[in-house]
């Protein structure tokens, strides 16, 4: 396999770390675990891996708020719902609590040095050199490109026919990731670096074989996704040499920028911006569309929005992007791997157990948010806070997602750049239904809309 330069890691060699780190090894008896499911483990994994959205909520439903699931690889989990188990997690120990491990998956995709597959003690340097630039007004200065693309993005669709908002969704998050976050302005490498970008995050189930049988990626049709990911870093070192060559490059505002002139090391470099397409490309794209989803089957809602527009600062604006990611969480689950046992909700958890607080059951449970805890209500963001604990979308503690201002300032610039260019409709009647993609789950029919009309900016 081919090797982007000589000091850097090849996506073969990542493939094989993520191998090593990913196998499990419980280091004390299973005693005094919670209850759980007596299926076969077969069947435990089916359900998780393909419709956790309903498998996680019914399983808490039917043995409580902590709960053993047998899936593999990774497994055993133990899921959390109660808000206290979550928070004990969120505040736990990150030498006892590894989140790096719990998305080793992930390292041939966003390599050894991300902070998604980092745990303590390297994760929280590493995280200290990714904070300048998500300041929250390094943030709002990039808000106008942001709002710029939205809107081209929007008056290109035709009216009165349907789009899938999804697919334009990815799209539109992904120019603002190249434009935005790598900096790139030339119009032919920036859709060089968009399409290698986008096989790299459009993974396959059948794809991760190859994450945890590496020798796959000598063979059809697994060979494919090691390409894609030598073709994609051969772009990304491209682009970090030329900035490094950038006498200007101090003056920037992009992210990469950034990156490089305080980051020596081209890999870390490199690790750090595809950690941010895949912690903040796909995930974003899926928000949007499921805010679009829910914001067009509730013309209250939708009126109230297009009043704020012309405030920066709109309130409701806010609260209607909290409510999707409420009602309609991107990802279902969070997980930490045990370092050493602990106690936990009365049962004692071994060494090598993964707990995974449960994003959608937590979210949605009425016991924490009332009688109408699935209804898409965006004033309850205006009627006080919500319970603690219970509104987990991008985590929770030292591993909280970093980006997290970034996507909300970006899905808030993107809801209010669309509206200003056109009027929408949902193609299908009634709520839409969820399909597990990868790690997120997205509109099963790709939340379609259709123009109304074009409007005037």
């Amino acid at each position: 396999m081919s090797r982007v330069g000589s000091d850097n890691v090849s996506a073969n060699e990542r493939l094989m770390t993520s191998a090593s780190i990913s196998s499990v090894s419980i280091t004390e008896p299973m005693d005094r675990m919670p209850p759980g499911p007596s299926e076969s483990v077969l069947r435990q994994t089916i359900s998780f891996r393909r419709g956790r959205q309903h498998y996680l909520p019914l399983m808490h439903d039917r043995y409580g708020d902590i709960v053993t699931l047998r899936v593999v690889p990774g497994g055993p989990f133990v899921i959390l719902r109660d808000p206290e188990h979550i928070k004990e997690v969120f505040r736990g120990a990150p030498e006892v609590f590894h989140a790096g491990e719990g998305n080793s998956l992930l390292v041939p995709i966003v390599g050894r040095h991300s902070l998604l597959t980092l745990d303590a003690p390297d994760h929280k340097p590493a995280r200290k050199r990714m904070m300048p630039p998500f300041h929250h007004d390094r943030i709002l200065d990039l808000t106008t490109t942001m709002r710029e693309i939205a809107e081209q993005e929007a008056r290109s669709w035709p009216v009165g026919e349907p789009v899938r908002f999804l697919d334009r969704a990815y799209a539109l998050t992904l120019e603002i990731m190249v434009r935005v976050v790598f900096g790139v302005d030339d119009v032919r490498r920036a859709a060089e670096l968009s399409r290698a970008l986008r096989r790299v995050s459009d993974i396959s189930l059948s794809d991760i074989l190859v994450w945890i049988r590496p020798e796959l990626g000598r063979v059809w049709p697994w060979r494919k996704v090691v390409r894609n990911l030598e073709h994609a870093d051969a772009l990304i070192y491209a682009e970090i040499a030329r900035r490094r060559r950038d006498p200007e490059r101090s003056r920037r505002t992009d992210v990469l920028s950034m990156l490089v002139e305080s980051e020596p090391d081209d890999e870390v470099v490199r690790d750090e911006v595809m950690t941010l397409l895949v912690a903040g490309h796909e995930t974003t794209a899926v928000a949007l569309a499921w805010l679009f989803e829910r914001l067009l089957r509730h013309p209250d809602v939708l009126a109230r929005v297009r009043e704020g527009l012309d405030d920066p600062k709109d309130a409701y604006r806010t609260a209607v992007f909290k409510e999707a990611l409420r009602v309609r969480p991107v990802i279902h689950n969070v997980a930490r791997r045990l370092t050493e046992p602990i106690e936990l909700g009365g049962y004692r958890l071994p060494a090598g157990v993964a707990v995974l607080p449960s994003v959608g059951a937590v979210q949605c449970d009425p016991r924490l948010w009332g009688a109408d805890a699935k209804r898409f209500r965006p004033e309850r963001w205006l009627e006080g806070s919500p319970p603690q604990n219970a509104w987990i979308p991008f985590g929770g503690g030292v591993r909280r997602c970093i980006g997290a201002m970034f996507a909300q300032v970006e899905v808030e610039t993107v809801l209010a750049g669309v509206l200003r260019a056109v009027e929408l409709r949902a193609v299908d009647p009634g709520d839409e239904g969820s399909a597990m993609n990868h790690i997120t789950m997205i509109p099963r029919r790709g939340a379609r809309v259709s123009v109304v009309r074009r409007l005037r900016s």
